[in-house]
Formats: C-alpha cells, sequence, structure tokens
C-alpha cells in the first residue's frame, strides 16, 4: 500500500478540540462532512518535496521540513501511517513567507531522480517507475498554493500520511 500525505487546511478552534479530544480526529479528516472540505494530495511525492526543500531524508531546517519532522502529533492515533500533526494558523504563516521564496521554476532545478533513488526517497525507484521533475513540481505548486490560501484565511493545517 502506498503512503500519500494530505494537508487539510483547519481553523485554530478545530485544532484546539482536536487536540483536546484527538479521537475525533479520524472524523474530521474521513467523515460524510470532510469530502467537501479542500485539501490537497501530494501522492507519492511528499518525500522528494521534503528533500528538495530540506536536502536531507528525515532531517532539514524549519519551517521547511515540516512534511516530515513538524506539528504537533493530534495524540496517538494512527490515521493510515501514524498521527496526524497539526500547524496553526500562525505556524501556517510562517510556512507560507518560506515557500514564497522558492518558485516552482526553482524546484525543478533540485530535482534528481538519481540522487532520489540513491538516498532512498520515498517510494524509491524514481528512475525506473517513470516519475519524472513534473510529477514532483506539479505536487509541490498544490501543496504551496493550498499553504499560501490557508494563511492568507487564517487557516491553520493538518497533515496525515495514509
Amino acid at each position: 500500500m502506498a503512503m500519500t500525505a494530505n494537508l487539510r487546511p483547519a481553523t485554530d478552534g478545530d485544532i484546539e478540540r482536536l487536540l483536546a479530544n484527538p479521537s475525533e480526529i479520524t472524523r474530521f479528516l474521513y467523515g460524510s462532512a470532510a469530502e467537501s472540505c479542500e485539501r490537497v494530495d501530494l501522492h507519492k511525492a511528499w518525500h522528494a518535496i521534503h528533500f528538495v526543500l530540506t536536502g536531507s531524508r528525515l532531517g532539514g531546517e524549519a519551517p521547511l521540513n515540516f512534511l516530515v519532522a513538524e506539528g504537533t502529533p493530534v495524540g496517538e492515533v494512527d490515521v493510515g501511517y501514524g498521527p496526524a500533526r497539526v500547524f496553526t494558523s500562525e505556524q501556517v504563516r510562517q510556512l507560507a513567507s518560506a515557500l514564497i521564496l522558492i518558485a516552482p521554476d526553482e524546484i525543478v532545478g533540485r530535482v534528481d531522480l538519481a540522487r532520489f533513488d540513491a538516498e532512498g526517497i520515498y517510494p524509491g525507484y524514481w528512475q525506473s517507475n517513470g516519475y519524472d521533475a513534473k510529477y514532483v513540481v506539479d505536487n509541490y505548486r498544490n501543496m504551496r498554493d493550498l499553504i499560501a490560501r490557508s494563511a492568507a484565511q487564517g487557516l491553520g493545517l493538518v497533515l496525515y500520511i495514509n
């Protein structure tokens, strides 16, 4: 089964409620009301996006390491591959400010499929599975746009891998 990362905007009130009542996260993410909510599915590109933003497989500097290492876990409720992580509206504003400096065209130059394979960037086999720079850049652009809209609207984010 594939691991795909997803981002869903949330109000700071939603985030506070989820942190206080982690058992509600499953309904928040997958319930019938969730179907009409905006979200971005990064597909299998999430780890490559992390790598091109940070130059690191699992580390990197905040806030650009948010896909792998930042955010507050929503309890211990497994929503696919571990707990969801939340980012407040302030954290999203900081992230948007950092991402606005990294244009999608710049990401193209950072994509190196051979290096992804050598570094063990998920899902692996980048060169032989037909992935390309466009796949990474398109997902980056969608993510960056959602984060910018969320920041402009004063929203936080829920990040989860399923």
